[in-house]
Formats: structure tokens, sequence, C-alpha cells
């Protein structure tokens, strides 16, 4: 599935954790790898009531997945 802005994705931390985030864009090269800029839900909520761009983080594209839109 092709990752966009506001795709729901899950994210692997380095602790192991899965947590549920949003993609800002789709994956693009990094310094060092692939990465996707995500955010989570509550921030891209705050940000679109607020009528600005959401504060993301580069999140390596091998440490996430694509989930359903729901």
């Amino acid at each position: 599935m092709t990752i966009e802005r506001g795709t729901p994705v899950e994210v692997t931390t380095a602790a192991g954790n899965l947590v549920r985030m949003i993609a800002l864009g789709p994956r693009s090269q990094g310094r060092d790898f692939p990465v996707v800029w995500v955010c989570t839900e509550a921030e891209m909520t705050d940000a679109q009531r607020e009528g600005r761009e959401p504060h993301g983080l580069p999140w390596p594209a091998d440490a996430l997945r694509v989930l359903e839109h729901s």
C-alpha cells in the first residue's frame, strides 16, 4: 500500500513497542536510510484544528507498517 499524508501506520520503537501514528507524507531518503515522517494522531488533530503543520518525526521506513484506513 502507498504511504501518503494521513495514512495510519504502526511504528516499532527501539524498545520493541508498537505505536499507532499518522504519516505526514510518502517515504523519502533520510541521511542514512529511507524514512517516513510521522506524528501522533493527537498532534494531527491539534494541528488541523489550529491551522498549522503538525510536528513530526522521521521514522525508519523499515520500522513501520501501514494500517488499514478505519
